[in-house]
């Protein structure tokens, strides 16, 4: 079924049921009418997927490409404030702040995965050069293009990027805000960055922080991934990174509440 076949109407009617059984405790309700929802859109532009994952405990290795590109087109036009003035969103001033202090750069090539609107653009300027930029949605890679700050910019999902010829390597430094939270099983990102980066690369990411390590992820209540810190480290390790700091941070608000996270540094040993 293509998107333009589907009947967006119904699917909002029958999500709106979904999610009304899954407040009101009806599971099994829940589970059956978000997995219809899913043969009705198999592209899952509306995360049914990770709905299902608190219901359960099946965890998808990543969230729909479909979803993250219409959820953030959505919000294009007002992301950066509602990010900074709504959620209380700062990583990008933070990674600044820490590189500076870490006396890390300047960066002759910079690679921003899920580089938004530009907020990390603006945040690291002054410390890099031929900068290149890529996300999954449109709209926020067209008022990223607007800066005037990226050499390059791409549409595109992460890892498939970097798998592709345009991601032309390696980089100096790899900037990663706000990326995890759309990204449960770290290995093929964390593998597809090996071609890109040299010994010195320097890679700066966020996440949300997964208390204990029972669980290297999982799907939270506001459909975002968060990690816990033995598998941030353990990933790091295993794909020849040296972990040079590690600040516990508050990633967002959500619903006035802090959302604690993980700002990363490393460097490719």
């Amino acid at each position: 079924m293509t998107e333009t076949s589907i009947d967006w109407d119904a699917m909002d009617a029958l999500y709106d049921e979904a999610r009304e059984a899954d407040v009101t405790g009806d599971t099994g309700k829940a589970v059956t009418l978000y997995r219809e929802l899913l043969q009705r859109d198999p592209d899952d532009h509306l995360g049914v997927s990770l709905r299902l994952a608190k219901l359960t405990g099946k965890h998808p290795a990543k969230a729909p490409n479909a979803y993250v590109a219409a959820l953030f087109d959505q919000t294009a036009e007002r992301f950066d404030s509602i990010l900074v003035d709504e959620l209380g969103y700062n990583v990008p001033l933070l990674i600044a702040d820490a590189l500076k202090s870490l006396q890390l750069g300047p960066f002759d090539s910079w690679l921003d995965l899920g580089c938004g609107t530009g907020l990390c653009a603006m945040a690291l300027e002054e410390v890099t050069k031929r900068r290149t930029g890529v996300d999954l949605a449109p709209t926020m890679i067209e008022i990223a293009h607007e800066l005037e700050l990226y050499e390059k910019l791409y549409v595109g999902e992460a890892v498939s990027f970097l798998r592709s010829s345009q991601a032309a390597g390696p980089y100096a430094l790899i900037t990663a805000a706000d990326v995890l939270p759309y990204i449960g099983d770290l290995d093929p990102l964390f593998g597809a960055l090996e071609t890109h980066t040299a010994p010195g690369s320097v890679l700066a990411f966020s996440s949300e922080h997964l208390a204990g390590n029972a669980w290297d992820f999982q799907v939270g209540a506001h459909k975002r991934f968060a990690h816990s810190s033995n598998c941030i480290t353990r990933t790091l390790k295993a794909h020849g990174w040296e972990q040079l700091r590690t600040d516990r941070i508050t990633v967002r608000l959500e619903q006035g509440e802090p959302v604690p996270g993980e700002l990363v540094f490393a460097r490719r040993a």
